[in-house]
């Protein structure tokens, strides 16, 4: 089976933040197996950019509108004989006892971690060109010269705050990602366009090619339609060209 790379193209601001935050929690989640001190400072800096996330905005309360949400069609499909009910049971199970742990969180997600003394230093020291230094904060040195499995029981300690929120964003993105069916698509001459049924609340775009083309995707999505101009680029020094043949690729709009 010939390996697949997909590129997404979120249509609304809910979506492109859980895509952001979805990629901090694999960012977090790689960097604490590897367990070294390099790998340590990424998973720190990686907490304080999700405190920076749930300060700026209600995070808890666009998460529970889209579980809600989804709970509520993936209800009405349950009434279709077609359907898996057996999965679509787990489903409704999961997004009810996650969206019954969210309410009962009181405040901002991750309040106790912003109170963690070396997070907030931390934090103010990156904002200084370079790097943190020894000597910029010798207790981060400290710190960091504790044993690993110290180093890592802080670490998670710090970041279970948000461990509803990973387990949330997880579950509605794979359900959106799993709503529709790819459709085989010709790009001519490296160019694709299609109107978007209004009817449709169309919120996450997947183009996925063959892995290891000469070729990627730039995506341009609007209320009434979008367009894929596919490039390419084999030197990064120089700019883009695009592509002038056609392009076979896999295409899903993912709805629900």
């Amino acid at each position: 089976m010939t390996k697949l790379y997909t590129y997404e193209q979120p249509t609304n601001e809910r979506i492109r933040t859980f895509l952001r935050l979805e990629k901090l929690f694999h960012q977090f989640h790689y960097h604490l197996r590897q367990g070294s001190v390099w790998n340590n400072s990424i998973a720190v800096d990686t907490i304080n950019e999700l405190l920076a996330f749930t300060s700026r905005s209600d995070i808890k309360l666009e998460v529970l509108k889209e579980l809600e949400r989804q709970h509520g069609r993936l209800e009405r499909l349950s009434k279709r004989t077609q359907i898996d009910q057996g999965q679509l049971e787990t489903l409704l199970s999961k997004q009810k006892k996650l969206i019954a742990e969210l309410h009962s969180i009181k405040g901002q997600l991750g309040q106790n971690t912003q109170s963690v003394e070396l997070l907030t230093a931390i934090k103010q020291k990156n904002s200084l060109p370079g790097c943190i230094c020894d000597f910029d904060l010798p207790v981060y040195q400290f710190w960091q010269g504790l044993p690993e499995h110290t180093r890592k029981n802080h670490i998670q300690k710090w970041f279970e705050p948000f461990n509803i929120l990973d387990l949330s964003i997880h579950l509605i993105l794979d359900i959106l990602r799993h709503s529709v069916e790819d459709t085989n698509e010709i790009a001519a001459h490296g160019f694709f366009q299609k109107s978007i049924d209004t009817s449709q609340a169309i919120q996450l775009l997947r183009i996925s090619i063959d892995a290891g083309s000469n070729y990627y995707p730039e995506i341009s999505a609007g209320k009434h339609r979008f367009s894929i101009r596919f490039m390419k680029n084999e030197d990064p020094a120089n700019r883009p060209e695009p592509c002038n043949e056609d392009i076979n690729f896999k295409l899903n709009l993912c709805t629900i």
